[in-house]
């Protein structure tokens, strides 16, 4: 009987996991002139209870990486440079108002809409990889994008009230974009 019941609650608890929805990288689009560009949005990154916990006050950040590689044959890549930014949201209870930072941009933007928060948060527009590396004509490069949802560090006595919190990090896979400038 406890064997039967072992069992099924691990078969119960790879299937929950098998349908739960991974945050992914999606829609990028590269665009190099004078400067190289990266727009991108990140799917799936609110889990169930976030909104809950951000209109509680508690601050949420994602950061972002972007690494830029030159690839060789027959060799390991050239590493060209790491960028890192945060897009953070602080909800003010008494005003009823999100405010989210977007680091890349020197930008705070308040609302009081979820919707439009949520999509502050995800969306990464026209990210200047800079300082702009020069880069050359035919060679092949490799741009990989990842997300993150940083904890917040709690004082040590929340974090067993508020243990929750833990369950919502993730970290998506790379997401790799290959250019060729011309």
């Amino acid at each position: 009987m406890k064997k039967g019941l072992l069992i099924i609650a691990i078969i119960l608890g790879f299937a929950s996991s098998s349908f739960a929805v991974e945050a992914r990288i999606d829609d990028v689009k590269v665009e190099y002139g004078s400067q190289l560009k990266a727009s991108f949005i990140v799917r799936d990154a609110f889990k169930k209870g976030m909104e809950e916990a951000i209109q509680s006050g508690i601050p949420t950040s994602f950061t972002f990486i972007v690494g830029l590689h030159r690839r060789k044959r027959m060799w390991f890549d050239e590493h060209i440079g790491t960028w890192k930014f945060k897009h953070t949201v602080k909800y003010d209870i008494l005003k009823e108002e999100y405010q989210v930072t977007i680091e890349e941009r020197n930008l705070v933007e308040k609302t009081k809409d979820l919707e439009e928060v949520k999509r502050l948060m995800v969306t990464c527009s026209d990210v200047i990889i800079s300082p702009l590396p020069a880069l050359r004509n035919g060679d092949t490069y490799k741009l990989m994008i990842k997300a993150e949802l940083d904890t917040v560090d709690l004082p040590f006595i929340l974090n067993y009230m508020l243990f929750f919190v833990k369950l919502w990090d993730f970290e998506t896979g790379w997401y790799v974009y290959n250019l060729t400038p011309q």
